[in-house]
């Protein structure tokens, strides 16, 4: 029984001696409350695509069904014994890219930046001119840069639609013909990350 409490005095007394061990574990109990207090929000975000549920009668004549008419015998399948029907969110469409006489229009989708709908503007104007396709890429990377910069600074939300003027387009395409050999040079560490398909 000495020997017990001998060593859970050594114990006690070395957590009195060291400040650091006590604040090593309040650390590692601050990041195991955080991750333990995180891990439960992952299940409540929903995704924006529909998915399919099991109760859905695959059918050929559902198949051909129009996707609002998938939608309500969605619905009327997710209905529980006692007659209540739990309404599934639906999504809504986002608005498509377009072109117009004089700007690009791209829409905003999950994970895009204002830089990569500049990379999107830049590449359907390098695709619709021909004389523009022997750019490089450091100077594609300098023309979304220049496009992003035209931009008012704000947050992007999903569908959000972002105009980038062809004329802009052309200016940021003139400008980066009068780089340096130096600017392109350091452009070329942003240039490899680049897929331009």
């Amino acid at each position: 029984m000495a020997d017990e409490q001998n060593k859970e005095g050594g114990f006690v007394e070395r957590l009195r001696n060291s400040p650091r061990t006590v604040s090593t574990i309040i650390v590692i109990l601050i990041i195991a409350g955080a991750i333990f207090a995180f891990s439960d929000r992952k299940n409540d975000v929903a995704s924006p695509s529909e998915e399919p549920t099991a109760e859905e009668p695959q059918n050929s004549a559902e198949s051909s069904a129009s996707p609002s008419e998938k939608a309500v015998s969605s619905a009327a399948a997710t209905a529980n014994s006692e007659g209540n029907v739990k309404e599934t969110p639906k999504p809504t469409p986002l608005p498509e890219s377009k072109e117009t006489a004089e700007a690009y229009v791209e829409v905003a989708q999950r994970g895009q930046s204002v830089t990569k709908l500049a990379r999107m503007a830049t590449k359907r104007y390098i695709d619709a001119n021909a004389s523009e396709k022997e750019l490089s890429n450091e100077q594609r990377v300098f023309v979304e840069d220049y496009l992003k910069d035209q931009i008012q600074r704000k947050p992007l939300a999903i569908g959000a639609e972002i105009t980038f003027s062809k004329d802009a387009v052309k200016k940021g395409i003139e400008a980066s013909k009068k780089l340096t050999d130096a600017q392109l040079k350091n452009l070329q560490k942003y240039a490899r990350n680049v897929n331009w398909n």
